[in-house]
């Protein structure tokens, strides 16, 4: 993030907005509060579809943290969502070059990578899903990534229900350290509300997830969004 700077082209509000982000963000976690449950999915003709954006940041084809999104956008697609999975490794993102462009024209990134349709994505996301494998008891540099490149539309999200994916080959103190780090950022966008959390811990290997009843809660979750 960048500093706070005085120039006009800044509104009040949104300047407001950028500070709170930026505490926020330098905040530590101190506590954690429980998320509220999904709700059912609806049916009949009342049914809302949403958006639903899942982040995939696992290098593996057959990444464990990846075949939990696979049944999370099984679950969505299968209740009538429209649902779409991106894989980061697929994608040619650049890094943040700290320039701070999109402070003074939000929403838009001076960098012409992949980036730029995802963050048009996002902004169209009813439900956003984070996914990363545990690496040093956080997310990997591929989700880091992700995330600082948010930047240009992290103010401009709204009322988003987020879900946190994340797979271990050590235990619990692994996931509740990168659920940590997801709340860092989901603490920034306005409204967000977290949805849940789907985890296997103990799994080293590709595929190591298969077979696990991590699979039918991601299948459930993205169910009912």
């Amino acid at each position: 993030m960048c500093d706070d700077r005085d120039t006009e082209v800044i509104s009040p509000e949104r300047r407001e907005l950028l500070k709170a982000g930026i505490a926020m963000a330098a905040a530590p976690v101190v506590a954690v509060v429980a998320a509220a449950g999904p709700a059912q999915a609806q049916t009949g003709p009342d049914k809302t579809i949403k958006n639903v954006l899942i982040i995939s940041a696992s290098p593996r084809d057959e990444g464990n943290s990846d075949i939990l999104c696979d049944e999370f956008l099984r679950g969505a697609v299968e209740a009538g969502h429209r649902a779409e999975k991106i894989r980061l490794s697929d994608q040619n993102i650049n890094f943040c070059t700290g320039c701070c462009a999109c402070i003074s024209d939000p929403g838009s990134c001076v960098q012409d990578d992949d980036m730029a349709p995802i963050l048009k994505k996002a902004l169209d996301a009813d439900v956003l899903v984070l996914a990363s494998p545990v690496y040093f008891l956080t997310f990997n540099a591929r989700m880091k990534n992700f995330i600082d490149r948010f930047c240009p539309i992290y103010t401009m999200v709204r009322d988003l229900d987020v879900y946190f994916i994340a797979s271990a080959a050590g235990g619990k103190r692994s996931i509740d350290s990168i659920v940590d780090g997801y709340r860092v950022f989901t603490g920034c966008l306005y409204g967000a509300r977290e949805r849940g959390v789907i985890a296997c811990t103990g799994v080293w290997d590709e595929g190591g997830v298969k077979g696990s009843r991590a699979l039918r809660e991601a299948f459930d979750a993205g169910r009912n969004v």
